[in-house]
């Protein structure tokens, strides 16, 4: 009988230790890869040192205005690269506007950026609203300067949604819109939209991009 019992007993003592075992397995592993995916995210431009990337505001203008502020670590410089307020382009008058925190993941920095919706005028309901931009940078290390590779827009007009993507590697436009759950797509492609840098990043290149993808409004 106490044979029995002390069989007994340590079955459930190896079960409870290999269940502690796994448990504590599983733990490391998914701490493991948390730590290794958060630090992947850091990686920016063409070496392995940890990126910093922050949203600078200008302190000289009358509304707010915001700075893309990254340190590049293997060019040991900081490039700053300025979030043009494009609320005039969509709604031709000007409002604030918030930028997100940058995200680095894959090497590539996405930004977001919300416009405040404007005061809405009695029988007028052509502005643009929940007006949402998000541009994305990332690092060519062939002539080791910074590229935008991608621009999305999204808004809702005259209680519609709209929205916009552009891929600046392939030149490569979509838009859509939609309304009581029907759907319009349009899309197209074009040169002047393949190999865009910072310095192009400017008032006349966002007029360019008020030519393409219209045919959904």
């Amino acid at each position: 009988m106490r044979n029995l019992v002390f069989l007994l007993v340590c079955i459930i003592v190896g079960n409870i230790s290999c269940k502690k075992n796994s448990i504590e397995h599983n733990f490391e592993k998914h701490s493991q890869d948390t730590i290794e995916s958060q630090y992947e995210t850091l990686y920016f431009d063409a070496d392995n040192i940890k990126d910093k990337a922050a949203i600078k505001a200008k302190q000289n203008a009358e509304r707010s205005s915001f700075i893309l502020s990254i340190y590049l670590s293997s060019l040991n410089k900081t490039a700053e690269i300025p979030i043009l307020n494009n609320s005039i382009l969509y709604n031709n008058a000007e409002s604030d506007y918030y930028l997100s925190d940058p995200i680095i993941k894959n090497k590539i920095i996405t930004i977001r950026v919300d416009y405040a919706d404007l005061v809405t005028k009695p029988n007028i309901s052509g502005e643009r609203k929940n007006l949402i931009e998000k541009i994305k940078f990332r690092f060519d290390t062939k002539n080791k300067k910074i590229q935008v590779i991608g621009y999305d827009l999204s808004y809702t007009k005259a209680k519609k949604n709209y929205s916009k993507s552009f891929n600046f590697i392939t030149g490569k436009f979509y838009s859509t819109s939609s309304f009581n759950s029907k759907k319009e797509e349009a899309s197209g492609w074009a040169s002047e939209l393949q190999n865009i840098y910072i310095e192009n990043l400017n008032r006349d290149f966002f007029n360019k991009l008020l030519l393409h993808g219209n045919e959904i409004e």
